[in-house]
């Protein structure tokens, strides 16, 4: 596909510069070679790094001299009241990110006193960061096929959200680039498993479990992700699973470690059980919406924790914030401390009403593996409202700029194909399509490990997303290029 792709660009690059006969096309069409571009097979894998990273950085400058200092949404205003200690430091954004952001905002400090400037310093960090990944997966990518590696920096570079993301602060962003350098570093496991299993070495699994650790501190879902991916992990590299077991172990004991006692003795807050249950409380809570049959027990188990008056009201099918808010104002504790009597009842209701239960996820959720959901990805704009000299100073602007970023924006509604990069449920297909051809015929065999991490991070997705969001996904959308490349014909160098 990638050749296919490269090779009906040539040749509408032929047919408008040089009037070549359309049945040329069938002839550029042809064939299973790389199309020969002189100057990428020049390069030194270095070097495309070195160019895609620089290249990147410079594709989005613009987003981020025209949202100067950077986006900051309601979540990233809460993060910035606990840098700037209005609010205790908390895990509920995660508070590796949140010291992150405080570390180069105070750095930002000391050269100036306006706290826009400031923050600044942390969205550049954030930029250089993801395009030093996205440097790092075009250059694995292209030691496969040098064609696919350019498809891909085409894609990071000039693909909008991209740029809107990479100047936005949020959690998902830096967890989007962890999890691109956790799949490539995966990759160069599997390969050199392939030719010598005992070639993996210490500093292999280091470095591998210095990355698991990371993915694990920057989301919630990370964390299940990674330690669900264990067995993945230890089958696949099935000749050394001492030494995996070991890394994993060891990994997942630091992880725990810095999650307890660590924050527990810094007096760092956990998010509350509710915040993890949002999916499990809003097809309950559907139930109830819909007036179905409660036996008196039930019914006096649901009012020991919510008020139901106006449920009808405050009932979201595309939203679980409110469902969980409703239980926050109510007992949440009732719930902590019968744990296994909710499940109980949770279960029950299932069983009476499937058909509720099915529906209610669905609605949530059902953007994740079905494309055709309405969500808006990558018109956020700006600084939110805020008490604390945050406020947006665009450094470019005019209606030219501003009409330009809109239409960038907007392309993706009005052109199908381009359009699905738009949706995180086409790229859901995507994957599981590619993990269909892997099996049926052994095309990318030696590093499908690659394809556990994004499928796992779906799944709970699937079981814990308290909306349909394509940052949730993100990681998903930007490890695409990786998991493609694997089953092109070509070879890794």
């Amino acid at each position: 596909m990638t050749n296919l792709i490269i090779r009906l660009i040539l040749f509408l690059c032929d047919v408008i510069f040089r009037n070549k006969k359309p049945r040329k096309f069938l002839d550029a069409l042809n064939g299973n070679k790389e199309v020969h571009i002189p100057l990428l097979e020049k390069l030194s894998y270095f070097q495309i790094f070195v160019i895609s990273a620089l290249l990147c950085f410079l594709f989005w400058l613009p987003y981020f001299l025209y949202e100067y200092p950077g986006i900051m949404t309601a979540d990233s205003i809460v993060q910035y009241e606990q840098v700037v200690g209005i609010h205790p430091l908390s895990n509920h954004h995660p508070v590796v990110h949140t010291l992150t952001i405080s570390f180069f905002y105070h750095i930002g400090l000391l050269f100036t006193d306006d706290p826009s400037a400031a923050i600044a310093f942390y969205t550049i960090a954030q930029m250089i960061f993801m395009a030093i990944c996205c440097g790092d997966s075009v250059m694995m990518i292209s030691k496969k096929s040098r064609n696919a590696a350019l498809l891909s920096l085409l894609f990071f570079a000039l693909v909008p959200f991209n740029a809107v993301f990479a100047v936005t602060i949020w959690k998902d962003v830096p967890f989007a680039g962890i999890v691109m350098l956790y799949t490539v570093r995966l990759i160069k496991m599997a390969l050199k498993y392939r030719k010598a299993p005992e070639s993996i070495g210490l500093l292999d699994l280091f470095i591998f479990a210095l990355l698991g650790i990371l993915l694990s501190l920057f989301r919630s879902n990370g964390f299940y992700a990674y330690a669900l991916s264990v067995p993945f992990g230890i089958l696949f590299f099935r000749k050394i699973w001492k030494k995996m077991l070991l890394m994993f172990a060891s990994a997942l004991a630091i992880i725990l470690f810095v999650k307890g006692p660590v924050m527990d003795n810094a007096n760092i807050g956990q998010p509350d059980l509710t915040e993890s249950l949002a999916v499990p409380i809003q097809m309950l809570t559907k139930v109830i919406v819909n007036d179905r049959a409660l036996t008196d027990r039930e019914k006096e188990m649901v009012d020991a924790v919510i008020d139901t008056t106006y449920i009808h009201e405050l009932y979201a099918p595309d939203f679980a914030d409110n469902m969980k808010e409703l239980v926050r104002a109510g007992h949440p504790e009732v719930i902590e401390n019968n744990k296994m009597e909710y499940l109980g009842l949770w279960f029950r209701l299932f069983a009476k009403y499937p058909a509720d239960y099915i529906k209610s996820w669905y609605d949530l959720v059902g953007g994740y593996i079905y494309p055709d959901f309405s969500y808006e990805v990558g018109n956020i704009d700006g600084i939110m409202g805020n008490d604390y000299g945050l406020v947006q100073a665009p450094k470019i602007g005019g209606k030219v700029v501003v009409k330009g970023k809109e239409i960038l924006i907007k392309l993706g509604s009005f052109l199908p194909l381009y359009g699905m990069l738009w949706a995180i449920g086409a790229y859901t297909w995507a994957m599981v399509i590619c993990l269909g051809v892997m099996i049926k015929t052994g095309r990318g065999r030696d590093t499908g490990i690659i394809y556990a991490m994004p499928m796992l991070i779906i799944f709970t997705l699937l079981i814990a997303a308290p909306v349909i969001d394509f940052r949730y996904g993100y990681s998903i959308v930007m490890t695409m290029p990786l998991w493609l490349a694997s089953l092109s014909n070509m070879h890794y160098n």
